[in-house]
């Protein structure tokens, strides 16, 4: 055999064998010695994972059952009285465990409890201080419902907080201020009464100047009505001049009150409607000459009124008097006419 077949990786033909069929792993390929301490080392192993096994899952059960409890812890150790301290309940239920639906803390009750706020691991109640010295709670437990249905607790240790005045290290030689203007010191009524005075007299001012306003409006339209036609165009008549309309260029509304003032004279004189009728429509009710003294009147007031005529004043003033005169001359029909009546009602009630 030459040197050349002898060499690793090479057959008895001299050719050259690949080494990866002598690379797979086969156990009786390793010495019995090996092999036995392999098999002491997998015994070993297995022994202790069967020894440590218990004491894991012991170890994992311990630490959940650690987390279960109450906790209890105030967010300062001192507060003024009359101030709002957080009192912080830390709480962890056994698996299954829940809070009841009504909230029961005990070991508070010597405390003044605010409110409460419910949260997923920990209820923050908040507390008023209201007495001095140290203020301590009891032991407190908190009650829950088990996965049963029972309700069991958890507790905890009290918890406490010094409270101090807030009249400082020494309330005796504390100088008090006043506390005016905090507190009212009358009825707020009192402030607004001279308002409200001002504005009932204001009011019964203005009603009671609205009501002798329609009084007078009342009263003169009482007497217009009951007052006889020519009493009552003599004090339009005046009242008209009083006015001074024509004095002051108001020719035409001058004209037009006096034509008015005529036509009703002469509607109520005559029996017809003369304040509905025209001038030509009067004048084919009027019979005898001295009522054509007013329609002479009534075509000259048309004349101002439609025709721009513009009178003088002397002839305004004449054409006052004469319907004045008219007036006056008239008068004795208008009591005739009233004495006739006031004579027929009685005779006719002896009928």
């Amino acid at each position: 055999m030459n040197a050349e077949s002898t060499r690793p990786g090479y057959g008895k033909s001299g050719k050259k064998q690949s080494l990866i069929s002598h690379s797979a792993f086969r156990f009786e390929d390793i010495p019995a010695l090996a092999q036995a301490s392999l098999c002491v080392h997998i015994l070993v192993f297995i022994m202790l994972s069967i020894l440590v096994w218990p004491v894991v899952l012991w170890s994992q059960d311990n630490n959940t059952t650690s987390d279960i409890g109450l906790s209890a812890s105030l967010g300062q150790e001192s507060a003024r009285l009359g101030s709002m301290v957080e009192l912080t309940l830390g709480y962890r239920l056994p698996e299954g465990g829940r809070l009841p639906e009504q909230l029961e803390i005990r070991g508070l009750e010597d405390l003044t409890i605010v409110k409460h706020e419910i949260e997923s691991d920990q209820i923050r109640v908040k507390l008023l201080v209201d007495k001095l010295g140290l203020s301590e709670s009891g032991p407190i437990s908190l009650a829950y419902v088990d996965k049963q249905g029972q309700r069991q607790y958890l507790k905890t240790d009290p918890v406490s907080i010094e409270v101090s005045s807030n009249l400082g290290e020494k309330p005796a030689e504390a100088q008090l201020r006043p506390i005016q203007g905090i507190i009212p010191t009358k009825a707020l009524w009192l402030k607004y009464l001279p308002w409200g005075v001002g504005l009932l007299g204001a009011l019964l001012t203005v009603a009671g100047l609205l009501w002798w306003r329609k009084r007078r409006q009342i009263q003169d339209l009482f007497a217009e009505v009951h007052d006889p036609p020519h009493i009552r165009a003599g004090k339009e008549i005046e009242q008209l001049e009083t006015q001074g309309l024509f004095e002051k260029g108001h020719i035409k509304g001058f004209y037009f009150r006096f034509s008015e003032i005529l036509r009703r004279y002469l509607g109520a004189l005559r029996g017809f409607p003369g304040s509905e009728f025209t001038t030509e429509e009067i004048a084919l009710c009027i019979n005898n000459e001295p009522d054509r003294k007013l329609l002479s009147l009534l075509k000259q007031a048309d004349l101002v009124k439609f025709a721009d005529t513009i009178p003088t004043p002397a002839r305004k003033e004449e054409e006052v008097k004469t319907a004045l005169s008219h007036i006056q001359e008239t008068t004795v029909e208008f009591r005739i006419s009233e004495t006739g009546r006031s004579a027929d009602g009685p005779q006719g009630a002896t009928q």
